[in-house]
């Protein structure tokens, strides 16, 4: 789950992470303690040589840095799209409605629905389970024609949930990844937005960038997505850099103000560390790097994922050096045709989020503009749009 939490909120999100605290522990890449046994997303099958896990990470690096221009249709067309939508309204209800990626896909989910006729009320979970819950019961009373959640875990609110489900109400729960956290219902679809993938790519482009001989410090969250994510980075690094050393601080978010001196403590202990993986563009990596800076005379190579603007304005002023991430309008749209698909009665499909690496060669000139971010511009040429109006008979 990709956040920006206030100092404020700390106090009221303990239910969202699976522990509290700062801990570090140390673990070589490929031991029993590393979690080799998921790679969390395009990995290899089998442990690799040094060669090969650098041929492969640069592979990943090649196909993931340019702007994404083709969209295959990922099902068959759908029919009645109109006659079933048009005029309803559909509730958006994000963990953490500040936080750039929520408000870039609200604005995303607006324009997706808005060319069926659709509606959206955006209703924010404030990171409090006690708003969630209000939030979810408000559109099962209102009748809503379907409900999109971000980050919002089923255990979040899970009696809110079960009153959606008990009314037929269509969900679709993005950004979530951790299989099982959703009951088996034919009205739920859970849906990645590839945090796995992105996260295991910025372990490829630590690979291919050390030639394999990466000490690499990990800033690891331990919210549900965190888990996963973090398990795609172990994975990564086992399967495909065999001499690289992996050190892995983890938090959660009510302590997120101790990571700093959690990172500068481990790479005090490890005087070899020469990458620092700060976790998500914000709040983590913010904390990560203020701690990475506290240890002088250090060199390192810093970079975080979800490619928000924070981490590519850092990329784009030299602070950090990549930063992986995924097109939230694009996965909006992914959204809308999996509720769709949910509510005309189709067979659901699987849909590859648009990703994108960006360093100092690709990174785009205005990271400032939050426009920008939330068009999608910075990932892909928009064609996405084009092919999802043609496949709901709207274009």
């Amino acid at each position: 789950m990709r956040r920006f939490i206030k100092p404020s909120d700390r106090a009221r999100i303990g239910a969202i992470s699976l522990a509290v605290g700062a801990a570090v522990t140390l673990a070589a890449c490929g031991s029993s303690g590393s979690g080799s046994s998921s790679s969390g997303g395009g990995g290899s099958s089998s442990s690799s040589s040094g060669a090969t896990g650098v041929a492969y990470a640069k592979s990943q690096v090649a196909k993931y840095s340019p702007l994404r221009t083709t969209f295959p249709e990922p099902g068959v067309a759908l029919t009645g799209v109109t006659d079933k939508l048009a005029g309803k309204t559909v509730w958006y209800i994000p963990i953490f409605l500040q936080a750039p990626i929520f408000t870039a896909e609200a604005t995303a989910l607006t324009a997706a629905l808005k060319t069926a006729g659709v509606n959206v009320h955006v209703c924010d979970a404030a990171t409090n389970p006690s708003t969630a819950d209000t939030c979810l019961k408000q559109a099962v009373s209102s009748h809503a024609a379907g409900i999109v959640t971000a980050a919002l875990d089923y255990s979040f609110a899970s009696q809110a949930y079960g009153a959606a489900i008990a009314a037929k109400i269509p969900i679709v729960a993005t950004d979530n990844d951790k299989p099982g956290s959703f009951p088996n219902n034919p009205d739920i679809r859970r849906l990645t937005i590839g945090g796995p993938v992105y996260a295991a790519l910025g372990a490829d482009w630590i690979i291919a960038d050390s030639g394999g001989k990466a000490q690499v410090l990990y800033v690891a969250d331990n919210s549900n997505a965190g888990v996963t994510q973090t398990a795609a980075v172990k994975g990564e690094f086992a399967k495909q850099c065999p001499d690289c050393k992996l050190t892995v601080v983890s938090f959660s978010d009510p302590t997120i103000d101790k990571l700093p001196t959690a990172v500068s403590s481990a790479m005090t202990a490890n005087p070899k560390i020469n990458y620092v993986f700060g976790g998500y563009d914000a709040p983590s990596g913010i904390f990560a790097l203020q701690g990475a800076k506290q240890v002088t005379g250090r060199k390192f190579t810093y970079l975080t994922v979800t490619g928000q603007p924070p981490g590519l304005q850092r990329v784009a002023s030299g602070q950090q050096a990549a930063d992986p991430g995924v097109d939230t309008a694009e996965t909006m749209w992914n959204a809308t045709d999996a509720l769709l698909r949910i509510i005309t009665g189709q067979q659901q499909v699987n849909y590859l989020p648009a990703l994108r690496l960006f360093d100092k060669a690709n990174v785009p000139s205005n990271t400032k503009s939050a426009a920008a971010y939330a068009s999608g511009s910075w990932y892909s040429n928009g064609g996405f749009r084009a092919m999802y109006t043609k496949l709901w008979g709207l274009g």
